[in-house]
């Protein structure tokens, strides 16, 4: 596994170390709460994982990313259908780690074109491993308040 896909698999510990008390607070004022955003983390890797990965041969096209705000505006709608912020954790790891399996069988020495950016699987990776760091930013900042 390279360090990339360790890196994404791992951002996991991570959210199961949020305290549940901070899952209905905003990230910031007007922003969404951390649920909302553990619920965005896993409908992306849901996306990934049905529109994106299934597609993921040496020199294939794949679609665009789907339009970001629709597809967050639902993350948002689900995050309201968890029961408990086991069900939401557990959700946000297994999803993930099956994204990392999946990206793991897919080989690591193809390249795909997305939109009009050259890909690999482990530059794809890079993109949400980013993000992933993004929100983890904005989690530990709101964790330093409280």
């Amino acid at each position: 596994m390279s360090k990339t896909m360790k890196e994404f698999e791992e951002f996991t510990l991570f959210v199961n170390s949020i305290d549940e008390k901070l899952l209905s607070v905003p990230i910031a004022e007007g922003k969404w709460t951390v649920k909302e955003v553990i619920s965005h983390l896993t409908n992306w890797d849901k996306y990934s994982m049905e529109k994106m990965v299934p597609y993921m041969k040496d020199n294939a096209i794949l679609p665009e990313f789907i339009d970001h705000d629709t597809h967050n505006m639902v993350a948002i709608e689900i995050a309201n259908h968890y029961r408990d912020s086991a069900e939401l954790k557990n959700d946000f790891c297994e999803t993930r780690k099956k994204l990392v399996s999946l990206l793991n069988t897919v080989g690591s020495g193809i390249s795909f074109t997305i939109g009009k950016g050259k890909y690999t699987i482990d530059s794809y990776a890079k993109i949400f491993v980013h993000h992933d760091k993004q929100h983890q930013k904005q989690i530990d900042n709101l964790r330093s308040r409280y």
